[in-house]
């Protein structure tokens, strides 16, 4: 990353009554949905029975066990078709749940394993990568209320740089998950504005180097303080021309952590897999 020339000190930018200051002086706040990952929904997991087929059509292996493409139905109500191996979930297939759930894509092992699109009974979908039964790798969530997250898993939770947009604005929030939970430098983007600046994990940070970027011409620094009205009210300081270098840490990849699907405790849950 090459480091810009520093502004001359004669540069003369628009005013403030130019920038009209008043159109982008007060962000509203975020929903609390952000915090907790979004009105997900969450399944209350049955494991009151084994699941075992209740039906079966299609061919067998030398074992009698369901392989190539079959349909199978369960004795929990779900069902399945498409490519099986040694009785197993394998390949392309669609697993529709009486819970609501269905998913249509790969599996490897009778665990969702590769691309595949999940929708929920509240009518929110992922469509993405999966790994071992759980979202894993890059991929979309659009949750039921419009709301959309596009960016990385690990073990079925936000792990790393996404991007999350609020269909009631329009407004676009890029920033680094661990984990499930957002934190640290953020850029909400609007329109041809940019603004840098600090979530701490429930609000944006009262932040004493705030930073508009307009259209990548100016950049507007300013103080943002939480105010009224669910609205962060923001006092500008002073203007220069737009430099790269002088923005503010921009949201890092985070870390994968070392652990297990097994263990993995998803505030999000997906379903249970036949």
């Amino acid at each position: 990353m090459s480091v810009l020339e520093p502004d001359c000190g004669n540069f003369e930018g628009p005013d403030e009554l130019t920038l009209n200051l008043q159109d982008i002086a007060a962000i509203p706040k975020f929903p609390s949905e952000l915090v907790d990952n979004g009105p997900v929904y969450r399944e209350k997991k049955d494991e009151s029975c084994e699941v075992k087929i209740k039906h079966y059509e299609g061919p067998r292996n030398s074992k009698n066990e369901p392989c190539d493409n079959g349909f199978a139905k369960f004795t929990n109500g779900d069902n399945y078709e498409g490519s099986f191996r040694k009785g197993l979930f394998s390949g392309q297939g669609v697993l529709r749940q009486r819970t609501g759930h269905r998913y249509v894509g790969a599996f490897r092992k009778g665990l969702r394993e590769g691309r595949g699109i999940q929708t929920y009974p509240d009518c929110s979908t992922y469509n993405g990568d999966w790994l071992r039964g759980v979202r894993h790798g890059y991929g979309v969530y659009m949750y039921s209320n419009k709301d959309v997250y596009e960016g990385n898993w690990c073990m079925d939770k936000k792990h790393g740089i996404g991007v999350y947009t609020f269909a009631e604005n329009g407004l676009r929030l890029r920033g680094s998950w661990s984990e499930g939970h957002l934190a640290g430098p953020v850029e909400v983007l609007f329109g041809s504005i940019r603004y840098h600046g600090t979530w701490d994990g429930t609000v944006l940070s009262d932040a004493h180097d705030s930073v508009f970027n307009i259209a990548s011409k100016y950049l507007l620094r300013g103080i943002i303080k939480s105010g009224s009205f669910d609205e962060y009210v923001w006092t500008p300081v002073g203007i220069e021309r737009y430099n790269f270098a002088h923005l503010p840490l921009e949201p890092l990849p985070a870390p994968i952590p070392m652990m297990e699907c097994h263990q993995c405790d998803s505030s999000d849950d997906s379903t249970t897999d036949a």
